[in-house]
């Protein structure tokens, strides 16, 4: 693939931007700390790269101490009200949502679920397609620039956690004009026998099957 480097540098110069953004609603006791520790990572590289509007930005944290302390701030001083698995309100204008996975302000969502490098998280992203990053000034990836250009999903083999989740989250994939192959989803679906069910993962399904609409998986 010939890497579009203009369309790089436009998508930099643009996670910078929506970084700084972030950064500027913060607490003010947070805002170094968040420099130096977050980073941007996911689908929004990919949609940008698509000429598409993201529709959020995921940051991701090398520190599991500054997240408990993120968590505990909005939590207490932030949250108007409190619910068994989300909490939340109004923070500067925008909806502020805290669940157990992330803390959202309007598009922006602070991961806290998964904490690390971005080597060590972007490599369990479940389709290839996501796994770029940008911790400095520079698009980085831990697979092939190729997927960026792509229109095929690609299943991350190596990814350890929620692969029912993945079996699902293709359905926005596909909805979105991506394609996957009979061969990705024979991926998926041995790597979940072997791995098997999460207790969580059996109640997602119990919740999925029980609901009166259905979601329809491309052709």
């Amino acid at each position: 693939m010939l890497l579009n480097k203009a369309k790089l540098n436009y998508i930099s110069n643009r996670l910078i931007f929506e970084r700084q953004q972030l950064i500027d609603l913060l607490p003010e006791k947070f805002k170094k700390q968040f420099e130096q520790l977050a980073y941007i990572a996911g689908g929004c590289i990919y949609s940008l790269y698509q000429s598409q509007e993201p529709k959020d930005y995921d940051f991701f944290l090398m520190d599991e101490s500054f997240v408990k302390d993120l968590r505990r701030h909005f939590l207490e001083e932030e949250s108007g009200y409190h619910g068994k698995d989300i909490s939340g309100g109004t923070y500067h204008g925008y909806p502020l949502t805290i669940t157990e996975n992330a803390i959202s302000i309007g598009r922006y969502q602070i991961i806290t679920r998964w904490i690390g490098q971005p080597e060590e998280v972007v490599k369990e992203f479940d389709f290839k397609h996501l796994q770029f990053y940008c911790a400095g000034n520079e698009i980085e990836t831990v697979t092939q620039f190729d997927f960026l250009d792509s229109k095929e999903l690609k299943y991350n083999e190596d990814r350890a956690r929620d692969i029912c989740g993945s079996v699902f989250r293709s359905n926005k994939f596909v909805s979105r004009g991506m394609k996957i192959s009979q061969k990705e989803m024979a991926k998926m679906l041995l790597r979940l026998k072997n791995v098997g069910f999460s207790e969580k993962e059996v109640e997602t399904l119990i919740a999925c099957k029980d609901k009166t609409e259905t979601d329809h998986f491309g052709s």
